[in-house]
């Protein structure tokens, strides 16, 4: 009995996703069901996209706008947690937003100004109150517009 070839039962089941991870698998499920176009994957990629120092424009379904300096990007592995902080001053008070960029309430992300030279260190959180903090950053990139 113990040397004979059994045959099996059952066939084996096919492998699903292809033999992919399940969480990879979901991740893209997710990606795509949340940028069908990849423009914010574009955007939040190290080699080509933006970077601490740009400054972003950032329009919601409300059709309410927040302009400021990007600070640092999260970047989320296996999630759509990806998020983007930036910074302004209004009425010479710094406030931060940090954006969800995978968010369903956001209509657009467009770049309006890159610095020819950037800031060391990729996320350029030590400029918090000191003289190179940012300032009001609408009124910045018009004279960088202007010139």
């Amino acid at each position: 009995m113990f040397g004979l070839n059994v045959p099996t039962v059952y066939e084996p089941l096919p492998k699903k996703r292809g033999g992919e991870n399940a969480i990879s698998y979901l991740h893209k499920q997710l990606v795509q069901k949340y940028d069908p176009t990849g423009k914010r994957r574009a955007l939040v990629d190290s080699k080509t996209g933006l970077r601490a120092g740009d400054v972003i424009k950032v329009t919601y379904m409300d059709r309410t706008d927040v302009v400021g300096r990007v600070l640092g990007i999260k970047r989320g592995q296996n999630n759509v947690g990806t998020n983007i902080l930036i910074r302004n001053k209004i009425n010479r008070v710094g406030c931060e937003v940090r954006i969800p960029l995978f968010s369903p309430k956001l209509r657009n992300i467009e770049v309006l100004y890159k610095p020819k030279k950037y800031l060391s260190r990729a996320k350029q959180y030590y400029i918090r109150n000191t003289k190179l903090d940012v300032d009001d950053v609408e009124a910045y990139v018009k004279r960088q517009q202007h010139k």
